[in-house]
């Protein structure tokens, strides 16, 4: 899936739905329900790169809260899934 297509994806929707149709997402808003991360723990990883898709801060602020644009969160989450459907295809095949 590329930003081309990610304008039909499901998941797309039904993550503006579920966030307010916002097109940046407080990482804090999204660690616990869609990584399973504490707070913390995703600040740290999104502070040394380690998060699995990009991260923002919108300003210089060291206060400032990391952002996640809403269509990469369900580009990660379509790679996600396909990987998971190949994988579980292959054991049941």
């Amino acid at each position: 899936m590329n930003k081309g297509n990610v304008d039909d994806s499901k998941i797309l929707h039904l993550l503006l739905a579920e966030y307010g149709f916002k097109y940046m997402i407080p990482l804090e808003d999204l660690a616990e329900p869609i990584l399973g991360l504490s707070k913390n723990t995703a600040k740290r990883k999104a502070k040394s790169l380690a998060l699995p898709f990009p991260v923002v801060k919108l300003n210089s602020s060291q206060k400032a809260p990391y952002m996640v644009n809403v269509y990469d969160l369900a580009i990660f989450i379509e790679k996600r899934c396909s990987r998971a459907r190949i994988e579980w295809n292959s054991v049941k095949s």
